[in-house]
């Protein structure tokens, strides 16, 4: 694994552990916390190679859809960043 690539993880898992503390102190999630977690979706599709389903009719992303892993995903090229 690469180091930048660590260092990405190292901040996910900081960031879950930081929303797991404060929500068992029974304490809001902040705003920036949540913000954090759309990059931290970016950064964990990246590393695990993972990447939604697309759509039949025009081939979009399916937004709402799951992660699956990248080679299941017809036609996908563009997940990866």
């Amino acid at each position: 694994m690469l180091e930048h690539d660590r260092k990405k993880l190292l901040k996910v898992i900081n960031l879950i552990k930081d929303i797991g503390i404060t929500t068992d102190e029974k304490l809001p999630i902040t705003y920036n916390q949540v913000c954090e977690l759309e990059d931290a979706e970016y950064v964990l599709r990246g590393i695990g190679v993972f990447a939604k389903p697309k759509g039949k009719e025009h081939g979009q992303q399916m937004y709402w859809a799951d992660y699956e892993y990248a080679e299941n995903v017809r036609g996908d090229t563009s997940e990866n960043d």
